[in-house]
């Protein structure tokens, strides 16, 4: 069999297997518990509202997108999709991983096949920013969703790891916790403007920034169920962060189109 054929074909099934594997986790679910469930019971600061995880509903749009255009005949020799091919099998394989292991609670685990998955995905928008898209159907249906699928495993990454120190009982006293959060935040926000700035790279930003209003609203979660005491300052920075960084990045990017438009006419 052609190599090219052979990668197309792996591709196709390790999408249809990691979305069976998703859909299993959360219909059956596996081992009688849902994402969600498993998520609520670890009491950390820095972790988003169940709201926020519907994020992966767009991902797995997004890949099912981009499976189908690497599989069509035309894409078959495209240098570009070979080059990230077999490092998206890896981090399907990872997620896939991730998902059982984190139904069946074997936490210290989830984290090793999570960064995984990150390292994948940052290899794989590299390659796009030295080998742009020389269409926009492909930037749409390729580079989109995994800048998309990057920006959430950044933050899930981070989260993760707080999930990993607390099933294993190295917890911080509140006050440790919610500063740590609020330099997690900060962080998120600088890392969403360095990738605006290096690599035009408004996607990524726009889901931390879906990500930590999220977490602001955790916190009013927690306080209402009487899980955690209020965290007012996590509240605020988290909340006005993620309305600044969405507000900025939406207005660069307008600003970047009109730019390009005025360029072209220009040369026109």
């Amino acid at each position: 069999m052609n190599r090219d054929i052979f990668r197309q074909i792996s591709i196709i099934i390790v999408t249809i297997i990691t979305l069976t594997i998703n859909s299993l986790a959360t219909s059956l679910p596996l081992n009688n518990k849902t994402t969600a469930e498993l998520s609520d019971s670890f009491l950390v600061r820095f972790v988003p509202a169940g709201y926020v995880f519907s994020i992966w509903g767009i991902i797995y749009t997004g890949l099912i997108a981009y499976t189908v255009w690497q599989a069509l005949p035309k894409n078959r020799e495209n240098e570009r999709l070979r080059s990230i091919g077999w490092w998206f099998v890896v981090g399907s394989i990872a997620n896939t991983l991730w998902l059982v292991f984190w139904h069946y609670q074997y936490v210290a685990i989830t984290l090793p096949m999570m960064l995984i998955l990150l390292g994948t995905l940052i290899y794989t928008v590299t390659v796009f920013f030295k080998n742009p898209a020389a269409r926009l159907a492909e930037r749409i249906y390729v580079d989109l969703p995994f800048r998309i699928y990057l920006g959430w495993i950044s933050v899930a990454t981070v989260v993760n790891a707080t999930v990993v120190l607390f099933d294993n009982g190295l917890t911080p006293s509140d006050d440790v916790a919610i500063l740590t959060a609020v330099g997690l935040v900060v962080v998120a926000v600088l890392l969403a403007v360095s990738q605006r700035i290096l690599r035009r790279d408004t996607a990524y930003g726009m889901v931390i920034a879906w990500a930590l209003y999220g977490v602001g609203v955790k916190q009013g979660i927690y306080l209402n169920t009487g899980l955690m005491p209020a965290a007012p300052l996590l509240v605020t920075v988290a909340t006005y962060a993620a309305q600044a960084l969405a507000i900025v990045l939406a207005l660069w990017w307008a600003a970047d189109r009109i730019s390009g438009l005025m360029r072209k006419k220009t040369v026109a």
